[in-house]
């Protein structure tokens, strides 16, 4: 028995995607084929890959176990194609992709990564912002290699290393006045101000909440006096107009980077995995990565 590349890439995409009908657009095949083709590989495997819903589309067991084998596979083809080009000898290529929330992505992520990319410039490595509740739905989709979360996901297929802790303060305007009581956050969703305050010795405040949108906007938002917030105390660098609040106690949260268990891991996977585990606590003034 043999699996069909073309089965296989109509598989991966609707795995990806969970749309039959976006899945086959990617392909630029008609949704017709692409069931053709599904269904023709569940006939070889001889277990159903997809669950068929109204509105939805759910991979089963031996989908997800399929899909593992998928990215292993493609791992390993896309490594032997870039090493038997003579002039890639000594460089690492392909392409990755690392989902990460925005205090940390940017200010540590991409810090992290730049000496690796710029040694090896065919590194095609493709950073996604997203808030931290929709990173594990990437992973599992397939539509990142890498998510840095802010706790450990607790999934059996899933390899998790601690690369540092992101410390935790309430800062506010170095310049202007604000008041003490409003504190700025992300959008009505963000649990920042309320699991710091939560983790506190003390009873917590009363304080109402401003939205800023992002955490690039809480920062300007504080900047100008518009509240107090909660944030990693790494942001504070190189920003004279914040300053950090004192008599609240230490809070911390382990940056935790994730990506799915396999038999096989690329030579750019293990260099990505090394250069984020050496380089990433220089940024979070933190302890060396450990693996969980």
């Amino acid at each position: 028995m043999s699996l069909s590349s073309l089965q296989l890439d109509a598989f991966t995409a609707v795995a990806r995607l969970l749309n039959f009908s976006k899945a086959a657009e990617s392909l630029f095949i008609t949704q017709s084929a692409l069931s053709q083709r599904i269904k023709n590989l569940e006939q070889t495997i001889g277990a159903n890959l997809f669950i068929r819903e109204p509105g939805k589309v759910r991979i089963t067991e031996m989908g997800e176990r399929l899909q593992r084998y998928c990215a292993v596979k493609d791992s390993m083809e896309q490594e032997l194609l870039f090493n038997l080009q003579p002039s890639n000898e000594g460089q690492l290529g392909g392409i990755t992709r690392i989902g990460a929330f925005s205090s940390i992505l940017r200010s540590v992520i991409i810090p992290a990564m730049s000496s690796l990319l710029r040694k090896n410039p065919k590194i095609q490595c493709d950073f996604i912002h997203k808030e931290t509740q929709n990173l594990p739905e990437l992973l599992e989709r397939g539509e990142c290699d890498f998510i840095i979360l802010d706790y450990a996901l607790d999934s059996a297929g899933t390899e998790k290393v601690v690369l540092g802790y992101e410390e935790y303060v309430v800062i506010e305007s170095a310049e202007y006045s604000c008041p003490h009581n409003v504190y700025l956050d992300n959008a009505p969703e963000d649990p920042a101000t309320r699991d710091f305050f939560n983790n506190q010795d003390k009873t917590p405040p009363e304080y109402s909440r401003r939205f800023m949108g992002e955490t690039y906007g809480i920062l300007a938002g504080v900047e100008a006096g518009l509240g107090r917030s909660v944030m990693p105390v790494h942001l504070l660098a190189e920003r004279p107009h914040l300053k950090k609040v004192e008599g609240f106690a230490e809070y911390r949260r382990p940056i935790t980077l994730h990506f799915h268990k396999r038999s096989y891991y690329s030579d750019l996977h293990k260099a990505i995995l090394k250069q984020l585990t050496e380089n990433c606590s220089k940024y979070l003034n933190s302890e060396i990565a450990v693996r969980i």
